[in-house]
């Protein structure tokens, strides 16, 4: 059964005693991976598959295509005691019947790092691991007032934080533009930038889910590094999430990137989980 977002409440509620049900046996967190808030969301554009058995939802699929550019990002879960039956082969194949229908360009899938039988499951398939990244939480916290950089709401910032992204990411300058349109258009994502002097420096997204800030599109003035930018701007969400009663602030990077890493400890986060991506492979 495959059913688009926004999935309704039952829907959601079912997948939720899933996750919570399969997160008590494996002594894992699912729900990120699994875009539970998103499911949810009129803005989002993606799927679920979903298994039952009689009445009972013994496994999902979610796949989202976040800023609807037909590049998707999927994960699964399956109960425990349901495992090892063929339903996760079953799953990944109306999957990828519903990514080609949908004009699929890209695709990762998205595994917990510890999740039991992750890797070979994903080999059994002809999936290769490509990157992995570490979930990182930080307690919002007063600001440091001292600091010479400023951040704002983006405002009419647009062609300077475009080429700052670009240069960040490697991104085209149509794909960031998409990018920001998406965040400016999404009553839930938050763009801001960081100045000194009135000049540009640096950009960041902040993404409301419930009681949770994401930090996502976080860039700086490439020739300015090593000025403590980033540090300012990380420390202006955790006080915006101090301020609006936030519990906790999330991140995500990638774990060979040390630099980011350093910062991101230095300004209070810790690494709770790592999430590995894996990529199909071409088959002769």
């Amino acid at each position: 059964m495959t059913v688009s977002f926004p999935v309704d409440q039952e829907t959601a509620r079912e997948i939720m005693t899933l996750i919570q049900l399969t997160e008590k046996q494996d002594q894992l967190s699912y729900e990120q991976v699994l875009n539970l808030y998103a499911m949810t969301d009129e803005s989002v554009k993606g799927f679920v598959v979903l298994a039952y058995d009689e009445e009972e939802l013994v496994g999902v699929v979610s796949a989202i295509d976040m800023i609807g550019v037909h590049s998707y990002e999927w994960s699964g879960l399956v109960q425990s005691n349901y495992r090892k039956q063929g339903i996760g082969q079953a799953l990944v194949s109306a999957l990828a019947k519903n990514l080609e229908m949908r004009g699929a360009e890209s695709e990762l899938a998205l595994a917990i790092k510890d999740a039991p039988n992750a890797k070979q499951f994903f080999d059994s398939l002809n999936y290769e691991w490509n990157f992995s990244e570490a979930t990182m939480q930080a307690d919002p916290a007063n600001q440091n007032s001292e600091s010479q950089v400023h951040v704002y709401p983006l405002t009419n910032e647009h062609d300077e934080i475009t080429q700052i992204l670009m240069t960040a990411f490697g991104d085209t300058e149509e794909e960031v533009h998409t990018l920001l349109n998406f965040n400016e258009s999404n009553p839930s994502r938050h763009v801001y930038v960081a100045k000194i002097n009135e000049t540009c420096v640096g950009t960041v997204t902040v993404v409301e889910e419930e009681k949770s800030f994401w930090i996502t599109a976080l860039a700086t003035d490439a020739s300015r590094r090593g000025q403590g930018i980033g540090s300012a701007i990380l420390h202006f969400v955790l006080a915006e999430a101090k301020n609006r009663g936030v519990e906790k602030v999330m991140l995500d990077v990638e774990i060979d990137n040390a630099g980011a890493l350093s910062i991101y400890e230095k300004a209070g986060f810790k690494t709770n989980l790592q999430v590995d991506y894996y990529v199909k492979t071409t088959t002769n």
